[in-house]
């Protein structure tokens, strides 16, 4: 299998709505998550992998909206770059994850159209 990154990226973000409400107390984005999580298969790796990258690149988003004090963050406004950055940190995390690192590493350029 090769491993698509923009695809897998882009059918990530799509999951999402297009705006979520935040606040201080808010699990929105966690709710959304675990929601996605639970609807693949376990053992579809790279799904479960591509949700989780994009919710922590998504916190980064929340973290910022919530120091502004804006009500809402927007999931398309995730870049490839920051859902990138987080699928190579998870996939450095753990040895067992070796045979997918080595994958993602040779797949597509780290840049997206």
């Amino acid at each position: 299998m090769t491993i698509k990154e923009c695809a897998l990226f882009e059918t990530t973000k799509a999951l999402w709505p297009d705006e979520v409400r935040v606040s201080g107390k808010s699990n929105a984005t966690n709710e959304i998550y675990q929601r996605h999580e639970n609807a693949f298969p376990q053992d579809d790796d790279w799904q479960q992998l591509a949700l989780w990258s994009f919710h922590q690149a998504l916190g980064t988003h929340e973290k910022q909206a919530l120091a502004k004090g804006l009500p809402s963050i927007y999931p398309r406004e995730v870049t490839f770059a920051e859902f990138d950055t987080w699928m190579r940190s998870n996939l450095k995390g753990d040895h067992c994850w070796s045979a997918e690192r080595a994958e993602y590493e040779e797949s597509e350029p780290r840049h997206c159209a």
